[in-house]
């Protein structure tokens, strides 16, 4: 079920693009979390940093909050 921080944070993607780049895996779980809602997607991972891309889903989500 998603949170309150979950649709800040989803919003806040939207707005400066759809896409967000993270390094470290501490600073991966709020992104993770909106993975396993269907608002993200990883784009790609390499050896320092995932790459996230917003979803249709997530988009919705973000207009409607």
């Amino acid at each position: 079920m998603a949170t309150a921080d979950d649709f800040k944070l989803i919003r806040d993607i939207h707005s400066t693009g759809g896409r967000r780049q993270v390094f470290g895996s501490r600073e991966q779980k709020p992104f993770e979390d909106l993975v396993d809602l269907g608002w993200l997607k990883r784009s790609s991972v390499d050896s320092r940093a995932t790459h996230y891309q917003i979803t249709e889903r997530g988009t919705s989500a973000a207009l409607r909050s």
